[in-house]
């Protein structure tokens, strides 16, 4: 184990990809997370949004040449993803194009085309995306922390306080997810940055302390996505050991996990004291089982599933690629910059859209697309880096999330962080071509690098 300073390891420009390599990481996050980092809000978060992706592209187009080799160790996940889009596009053209523009398919390309090729190009220094996120994260629990010593909550009349001074309550009442997406992502971004036992101690006991502020604010699908990810760890340390052991582990969990939830539905449905303003997230999801109300995610899903069982003649491959909102009666969605009311209609799980949009040659097609890098990555899990293993879970942890929160048109987190796996497979195939059969990776053997692998 190596005993690296945290500022050994915070000082990321001297990547092992090089310079280059680290700068065009740093800004490529920045991009990513520009419109969800939210003390951007108040600078304008689309102006540094553009200004750092015209950046990440050039420094992309600079150092494109080792970017293009890693490309041609993925033949297989770029195949699929070339059969996905393609059916996207002639979905769009056979079933979507008379109800809606075609600005909107530009839409998915261009932006989907744009965050995988910064999540690839991230995965050459995963360094400053960690301490990026780390810092994020730590920006976040310090607004946090301030405002619960200057007014003792976060929470009032069940809804997240204007911790940001935003001004706007309908703007920031909608915050706790991005809070706690960020929160989330820095935790475990600390167990990726953790270089000694001391570091990697205070980053395992922080993760409980994020998942009580996660259940008090309220950010149910950041909570979920969170849980899923840290169990997809323990699952892939398992694996590495005892295939057997962790595919009866994964079956308990699941096992155990659909008991509670049908007993915590039960429970609900028969508890009458209940708060009525109680914000956790608990409180909130046994009023919403008591009282469904139109709009939110149980009767968006058990609409959007009567109406695909309704027609089962568009099952195959569904009703066209951004159809859902015109269905609900709000027309059409567009350019993703110009964000209509139509845009931010859809219906709150990724798989649920595929389905009702492109059918089940769509879903189908999306499912074994974004498994399959989680799928190769466990082949190669024994000589990942504690950083890589870290930036896996962050994509199990969007996969997750996009269960319960997921738009497939403007789920670019999504597409940054599978194209972030996706990158470390094309560097692990290119070590093991270069030396066959040789498990450590260079960073266990070079003590400079501040991340190890796990044993």
């Amino acid at each position: 184990m190596t005993t690296d300073s945290p500022r050994q390891f915070l000082y990321f420009t001297k990547d092992e990809k090089g310079p280059l390599a680290g700068v065009t990481a740093a800004v490529v996050t920045t991009a990513a997370f520009a419109k969800m980092f939210l003390p951007f809000y108040f600078i304008g978060s689309t102006g540094i949004f553009a200004v750092a992706s015209v950046l990440g592209v050039t420094l992309i187009a600079i150092g494109w040449r080792p970017l293009y080799d890693m490309a041609t160790k993925v033949p297989d996940i770029l195949l699929l993803l070339a059969l996905f889009y393609g059916l996207v596009i002639a979905n769009f053209l056979f079933y979507s194009r008379p109800a809606v523009p075609t600005t909107h398919l530009l839409g998915i390309l261009i932006f989907h085309g744009l965050f995988i090729i910064f999540g690839f190009a991230a995965a050459r220094a995963l360094r400053p995306v960690l301490v990026m996120l780390l810092g994020a994260g730590a920006i976040f629990s310090v607004v946090l922390v301030q405002h619960i010593i200057r007014f003792g909550v976060l929470m009032q009349d069940g809804y997240l306080r204007d911790i940001f001074g935003v001004g706007d309550r309908i703007i920031y009442i909608a915050f706790q997810q991005e809070i706690g997406i960020m929160l989330g992502l820095a935790a475990l971004a600390a167990l990726g940055l953790s270089s000694n036992r001391a570091w990697r101690i205070l980053s395992i006991c922080a993760l409980p302390v994020v998942l009580v502020v996660l259940v008090h604010i309220s950010a149910r699908g950041a909570l979920i996505a969170f849980v899923c990810s840290l169990i997809f760890l323990a699952s892939a340390a398992i694996w590495v050991r005892s295939k057997k052991l962790a595919v009866f582990g994964i079956i308990a969990v699941v096992a155990v996990g659909t008991v509670a939830s049908g007993l915590f539905y039960e429970r609900a449905l028969h508890d009458r004291d209940i708060d009525g303003v109680a914000a956790d997230a608990i409180s909130r999801t046994i009023r919403e089982i008591h009282n469904p109300t139109p709009g939110l995610r149980l009767e968006i899903w058990s609409q959007a599933w009567h109406r695909i069982i309704a027609e089962p003649n568009r099952l195959l491959f569904g009703r066209g690629i951004g159809i859902y909102p015109v269905d609900e009666g709000y027309g059409p969605p567009d350019w993703p910059l110009h964000r209509t009311i139509a845009s931010r209609v859809y219906p709150h799980n990724v798989h649920l859209e595929m389905l009702y949009e492109a059918g089940i040659a769509g879903l189908l097609l999306f499912s074994v697309l974004t498994l399959s890098p989680l799928v190769i990555s466990l082949r190669h899990w024994p000589s990942l880096t504690l950083a890589q293993k870290a930036a896996v879970s962050m994509y199990v942890f969007h996969i997750a999330g996009s269960e319960f929160s997921g738009a497939f048109a403007i789920a670019y987190l999504d597409q940054f962080f599978f194209a972030l796996t996706v990158g470390i497979i094309a560097l692990r195939r290119m070590d093991d071509a270069l030396a066959p059969g040789l498990t450590p990776s260079r960073e266990k053997l070079d003590p400079r690098h501040g991340a190890q692998v796990l044993s």
